[in-house]
């Protein structure tokens, strides 16, 4: 019961500490929950360090791009049910959808994957709007945007300044469980970490890589 209602007042919640002027609305979904601890990275685990992500990553965002409005899909303790992101992504209309995962990285240049949902439909007719549409396709609405958005955040993370911190690796359309339903356009990464605190250095090329996406959204 305590989850149904966090669930139908989180949107008021939103409204009340966001701008209501916001002219471009981002959803950052850490991975994991109270239930699903995800991978283990050193002696923590995914879930926790990618709240922590997310978190700075907001606050980052709200301090370089004003008027934005960025929101996440959890909070500590909180248990995700199956499409309740997706169902809260399509409710508040956001203009992009962003996963957000974390493994324990291997080798020697930490690794950074980027996906979108696909199921290699990208031929097919998009339709044109969620009316009738079953969840599992509601990536075809946006998804054109979704593809032009995945390659501009590719351009800006492969440059120069950021080959020397990580391996960019993408861009992979796959059946991606945790973007399945988002009608807004939707990528994912997932980030390798030799060490647990190794996620602030993401903070500010995740930042910047979604420069052009907020420019071009508002004008």
């Amino acid at each position: 019961m305590l989850s149904i209602i966090r669930l139908k007042i989180k949107p008021l919640i939103l409204l009340l500490t966001t701008p209501l002027y916001a002219t471009f609305s981002i959803m950052l979904d850490p991975a994991g929950d109270a239930k699903h601890t995800g991978r283990q990275i050193g002696d923590s685990l995914e879930r926790g360090i990618s709240l922590q992500f997310a978190q700075e990553l907001k606050k980052s965002l709200e301090q370089t791009y004003p008027n934005i409005r960025v929101i996440l899909t959890r909070f500590p303790g909180e248990t995700i049910f199956p499409l309740q992101n997706a169902n809260f992504a399509n409710r508040l209309d956001v203009d992009f959808y962003l996963s957000i995962h974390f493994y324990p990285e291997t080798q020697t240049k930490p690794g950074m994957f980027l996906y979108y949902f696909s199921q290699n439909d990208e031929f097919i007719t998009k339709m044109p709007d969620l009316f009738f549409c079953p969840y599992d396709q509601a990536h075809r609405i946006n998804s054109t945007k979704t593809r032009n958005i995945a390659q501009t955040i590719t351009t800006s993370l492969t440059n120069d300044t950021n080959k020397k911190l990580f391996a960019f690796h993408g861009i992979y359309g796959l059946p991606f469980r945790p973007l399945i339903g988002v009608k807004a356009p939707a990528v994912a990464l997932e980030i390798g970490l030799k060490e647990k605190t190794e996620w602030k250095r993401y903070i500010q090329p995740i930042t910047e890589s979604l420069k052009a996406i907020i420019k071009n959204e508002k004008n």
